[in-house]
């Protein structure tokens, strides 16, 4: 049984579900906000967001939690089973994450925020 195909972004742009807050933000999430809001428009997927951020191997799980909240859509690249999932924000996500990268986070040692 193959997957429907992909829907392009401006097919669901009414669809968009509410995005709720976050009750936790820590560094590793907030160092791939900054990494998404440098192009929030952008697609991404777990690698690509691996080699860019400060939290490498953490992406899949975080891209994951912000797409249940809300904060970003979801797409397969293609029709195939294991196509990669590519993740882009929504509206209101983008909203939320620039409020939530003004949040005071402790940041471990000899790690530099990318801002």
């Amino acid at each position: 049984m193959s997957n429907p195909p992909a829907k392009p972004y401006d097919d669901v742009a009414d669809e968009e579900p509410a995005a709720t807050p976050l009750p936790r933000l820590g560094w590793r999430m907030q160092a791939a906000l900054d990494v998404l809001l440098e192009d929030p428009c952008r697609e991404v997927w777990p690698y690509w967001l691996d080699q860019r951020s400060h939290a490498r191997g953490d992406n899949h799980q975080i891209l994951k939690r912000l797409a249940e909240a809300g904060w970003l859509t979801t797409r397969r690249e293609t029709d195939k089973p294991n196509a990669r999932v590519l993740y882009r924000f929504t509206a209101a996500g983008e909203a939320l994450a620039r409020e939530a990268v003004e949040r005071p986070v402790r940041w471990p040692e000899g790690v530099t925020r990318r801002r």
